[in-house]
């Protein structure tokens, strides 16, 4: 059932009033000419642009679409995926645990069909291999590594929140000069304000008023 604010109550319009600018109406004019010869691009009117990308969640139950390597204590990411992950294990780990026990343990990626693994030989020629984060953790946790979690996350599709541009070529440029806060695969991404008359009138406002008659005497 939807929920419905209660109690919202108008308040007087204390904004200041001017007539328009010729700044304002040149730039209503290249608005207007912007948005009525940008591609469609199969999006209904009226038509609006947001960011678009991904983001992980992390300690998912379902199939995972990776694995970090999560150092606790420094609470930060030291290796992001299979392969990472057993590099990391090479460079910090391996000469410690082999000269602790005494063993020549070697760790590698076992390439498979859906997701890879950590393939283990020692000097025994026993094969061991991790393929799940609880594992990898596990194994880690064995040697005394306790403060490392391998955590599994799965990567879903993302609209970024407060995102919201007439045009795709202003949204465009706000991802050109701020993609550091966004995703890798961030992008300009097309969306229909459905069934919202008030926005539908103002597009179409936007749209087919002759705004350079405005200017003149």
């Amino acid at each position: 059932m939807a929920i419905y604010h209660k109690g919202l109550k108008h308040h007087a319009d204390e904004i200041e009033k001017h007539d328009i600018t010729k700044e304002e109406l040149e730039f209503l004019i290249a608005l207007q000419k912007e948005m009525n010869t940008q591609d469609h691009v199969s999006q209904a009117d009226p038509r609006f642009w947001v960011i678009k990308g991904s983001e992980k969640l992390y300690r998912v139950e379902c199939e995972e679409d990776g694995i970090e390597l999560y150092d606790t204590e420094g609470c930060y990411t030291d290796a992001d995926g299979i392969e990472e992950i057993v590099k990391y294990i090479q460079e910090n780990f391996l000469e410690d645990i082999n000269s602790c026990y005494g063993d020549s343990y070697k760790v590698s990626v076992e390439k498979g069909i859906f997701h890879d693994s950590i393939a283990i030989d020692n000097k025994d020629e026993m094969f061991d291999e991790l393929g799940t984060a609880e594992e990898i953790t596990e194994w880690l946790h064995k040697f005394g590594y306790d403060e490392y979690e391998a955590i599994p996350y799965k990567i879903i599709p993302k609209i970024y929140e407060d995102t919201m541009f007439l045009t795709q070529k202003a949204a465009e440029e706000h991802l050109r000069g701020n993609s550091h806060h966004y995703s890798e695969d961030a992008h300009t991404y097309a969306m229909t304000a459905w069934r919202s008359p008030d926005v539908d009138k103002l597009w179409k406002i936007l749209q087919t008023v002759d705004f350079s008659f405005a200017g003149k005497e």
